[in-house]
């Protein structure tokens, strides 16, 4: 399976851009260390937070600098209790705006939810 960097290269995409200071970022599945989306619920949603985290932090932004979140999720509203327990894990005090939309499929048939944010920048 392929991981995040090989679908950007392969789809021509950046994970992230930043504009002014404000970061764009694209959507996020919880993909393994070997590129496959685990099966269990909760594994998957902090695996795709993590993913989320590591692009913000590579842009100077953290969780708390999320002020808009939109997530994309198959079977939706199943596992939503598992859902926001990682998102709670991932944002701690933080409360984005966030838009919750149930769809039929996403990049995989195994991927359950795929997680696109915006951030500011923190002032330096």
């Amino acid at each position: 399976m392929a991981s995040h960097g090989d679908w950007a290269e392969r789809y021509r995409y950046s994970d992230a851009l930043r504009t002014g200071d404000l970061v764009f970022c694209s959507g996020q599945v919880g993909l393994d260390d070997d590129g496959a989306a685990p099966g269990d619920p909760a594994a998957q949603y902090r695996l795709a937070f993590a993913s989320l985290r590591r692009i913000l932090a590579d842009h100077g932004c953290g969780p708390a600098d999320v002020v808009d979140l939109t997530t994309f999720h198959t079977r939706y509203p199943d596992h939503m209790a598992e859902f926001m327990t990682a998102k709670a894990e991932f944002q701690g005090d933080g409360r984005p705006a966030w838009t919750a939309v149930g769809v039929a499929a996403l990049g995989t048939p195994e991927t359950l939810v795929e997680i696109k944010a915006v951030a500011r920048v923190p002032a330096a």
